[in-house]
């Protein structure tokens, strides 16, 4: 019998997975995905009567700042920020006082310099850090934003608490996420998982965490019809490439995270059909402070 690794060690180890496969897979996305413009690593929100895969990309970033409702000016922690697409956005289209963490250094070298390209340098911050124990400041944000990026965690517990800590009172939390149904996951799901470095959750157990942590007004916002043309963009994408990344991979031309990440997108594809998962749009706050009269004041 084996015993488990030390916390500090198994969080290292989960570290290093998630570099490899961000690493290794930048081609991947670079190449099937975004764009200078958007930088986007997410999924696509289709709008009625848009067809375009990058609008949709931006069209997301929409519906999130719409949920958050975020106002001009305010401060907003971007957890798991990729090559920083979304915090330039976020800085450009609300005046947003945005840091963004990621655990990638590439992915943060990339963010800054992506940055610096669109005069952004000195409006927008990028740290390599792990989003569920920052180092950061307590109460010094508006909104803790996590797009698709809270599901790489496995210590949802963790990255509640310090989204909670990390926002002022009555500050929101918005996230992009793949909310499990209830009941076994099945092949697909554990083989999607496996193949993006994630662990998914079902919507009590998502609600069940962020209310321990603080939160209130927990909502799940099912958008799945509005990100299903992108979904199967990338199954159909994927589908399409694995002849040739299998006799790549076997010349040793492609990584085994490579061949996991088309494996793990496909798998997607097949829960999705099947409906084991749905796409949300989830929020929350933190309560406001409690005014208290002063002692003699009318009431």
């Amino acid at each position: 019998m084996t015993s488990e690794p030390p916390a500090d060690a198994a969080t290292e180890e989960h570290a290093d997975r998630i570099r490899e496969y961000y690493e290794t897979t930048w081609f991947d996305y670079r190449f099937l995905w975004l764009d200078p413009r958007n930088r986007a690593l997410h999924f696509g929100y289709e709008q009625p009567g848009e067809k375009d895969h990058g609008e949709s990309l931006l069209a997301l970033n929409h519906v999130m700042a719409e949920h958050a409702e975020l106002r001009r000016g305010e401060r907003v922690f971007d957890a798991g920020c990729g090559v920083g697409g979304t915090s330039l956005w976020l800085t450009e289209e609300y005046q947003a006082d945005v840091v963004g963490a990621n655990l990638v250094g590439e992915h943060v070298e990339r963010a800054r310099r992506y940055a610096r390209e669109r005069g952004l340098g000195g409006r927008v911050r990028f740290e390599q850090a792990d989003y569920t124990d920052t180092g950061f400041e307590e109460n010094d944000f508006d909104v803790v934003w996590a797009q698709e990026s809270a599901c790489h965690t496995p210590a949802k517990d963790a990255f509640c608490h310090e989204a909670a800590r990390l926002l002022r009172p009555g500050g929101r939390l918005v996230m992009a996420e793949y909310i499990l149904e209830p009941g076994e996951p099945g092949d697909d799901i554990r083989a999607w998982e496996a193949g993006w470095e994630m662990t998914l959750l079902d919507e009590e157990s998502w609600r069940t965490s962020l209310e321990a942590a603080g939160f209130v007004d927990v909502a799940f916002d099912d958008v799945t019809d509005r990100m299903r043309r992108s979904l199967r963009r990338l199954h159909r994408l994927c589908k399409m490439l694995r002849p040739v990344a299998k006799v790549l991979h076997s010349v040793r031309i492609r990584t085994d995270a490579q061949q996991r990440n088309i494996a793990g997108s496909l798998a997607m594809g097949r829960a999705l059909a099947s409906d084991r998962w749905f796409y949300a749009i989830v929020t929350a706050r933190l309560p406001e402070p409690v005014s208290h009269p002063e002692p003699g004041a009318n009431t």
